[in-house]
């Protein structure tokens, strides 16, 4: 009896670490790990180690990102060590193709007839949400990946390896012509006076008042907005109450010194495990614009990995948000829609449109 189960562990490590959530209260006990890696993913699986405590493992398996003869001899070791095991597992959404596709290949036909042996792979495209389906079209619980899961900013970005503030920032000053230090503070739940100012915002861009608005306070309307459409899906469906919302993230790489760069979001929600970026840009024009939609992209899926989704909140017309937002999709080269621009013209019932965008695009309703 027990089941190996097997990871390919590629650059984003979220997904395996949310198959290995579910699976193992569905698999046949008692279940050990092994991961299979490359050179380039040592760090991933060193945190996919750490950050799976109660996870049995086995001796991970070192191999080639792209040579199919070195695959297919490397994994042959899963196939000497099946004693005492009557099933196998494959979990094949990390890694490269070559790793995936070899290792499925290559255990599956070197299997003795005594193994049930099963594949899965995270859709994060499913039709409800990600789901863990098999090659046989069978959907592991839960129907939809983020659910039943901690929406534990601190846990993902570590699991990425980064780090949230509080931490020291050491910055030149040119005026003393040395060093000062900052301190970072951690990121920010807005407090009843700050969704009062964001509510103030949201107010006046109903009313598509374009007067001055600082970006303090046009964030703070975009997390109210945000924090609007969560709370009102979660009084039509109280199993969607695993997220949380923030302001203000700072993030750095782990084991970055304090005088290297770090980076700042916005407007972070969390759905289960799946990070969404709000970022606000008072810009009109449509090269900041997608300067800023280039850097938040690139910033949410260091922070959540490739299932992060990202929106720029901006005052651009919407014959401009159109252009901007069909360039940015071209350039970042995803077959879904990780990234949008939205301009003015969601201004007015900015919640309603989050509302949407939820329900219909993240399919979190």
């Amino acid at each position: 009896m027990g089941t190996q189960l097997i990871f390919t562990v590629g650059t984003n490590p979220l997904p395996v670490w949310v198959a290995w959530h579910h699976l193992k209260d569905q698999l046949e006990p008692p279940i050990k790990v092994r991961l299979i890696h490359t050179p380039g993913t040592e760090d991933e699986k060193d945190r996919l180690m750490k950050y799976c405590p109660d996870a049995n493992f086995l001796d991970p398996i070192g191999t080639s990102p792209g040579n199919p003869k070195k695959v297919h001899d490397d994994v042959q070791v899963v196939i000497s060590t099946l004693e005492g095991f009557t099933h196998l597992h494959v979990h094949y959404t990390g890694g490269t193709k070559v790793m995936s596709v070899e290792t499925v290949a290559a255990l599956e036909y070197g299997l003795p007839d005594d193994i049930e042996y099963h594949t899965t792979y995270l859709d994060p495209r499913g039709g409800g949400g990600p789901t863990i389906v098999d090659s046989h079209g069978k959907t592991y619980r839960p129907s939809d990946a983020r659910n039943n899961i901690n929406p534990d900013l601190k846990h993902i970005a570590n699991l990425n390896g980064f780090t949230l503030a509080p931490f020291v920032h050491e910055y030149r000053d040119e005026n003393i012509r040395g060093y000062q230090r900052k301190n970072i503070p951690e990121p920010v739940i807005l407090n009843e006076d700050q969704e009062r100012q964001g509510n103030n915002v949201l107010s006046r861009m109903a009313k598509g008042d374009r007067g001055y608005i600082n970006s303090t306070h046009f964030e703070y309307a975009a997390y109210v907005a945000l924090k609007d459409a969560l709370t009102e899906i979660e009084s039509r469906n109280a199993t969607r109450n695993n997220y949380n919302l923030f302001n203000k993230v700072h993030v750095r790489r782990t084991g970055a010194g304090q005088r290297d760069a770090h980076f700042e979001l916005d407007v972070v929600a969390i759905l289960g495990y799946q990070i969404v970026v709000v970022s606000g840009s008072l810009k009109t024009g449509p090269d900041p614009i997608k300067k800023k939609g280039m850097e938040v992209i690139l910033r949410a899926r260091q922070l959540g990995g490739d299932e992060a989704q990202a929106i720029v909140l901006c005052q651009a017309h919407p014959n401009v948000e159109k252009r901007i937002q069909k360039e940015l999709h071209d350039e970042v080269g995803s077959a879904g829609a990780p990234l949008r621009v939205w301009g003015t013209d969601k201004w007015r019932g900015l919640s309603d449109h989050f509302y949407n965008y939820l329900r219909d695009d993240l399919h979190w309703q």
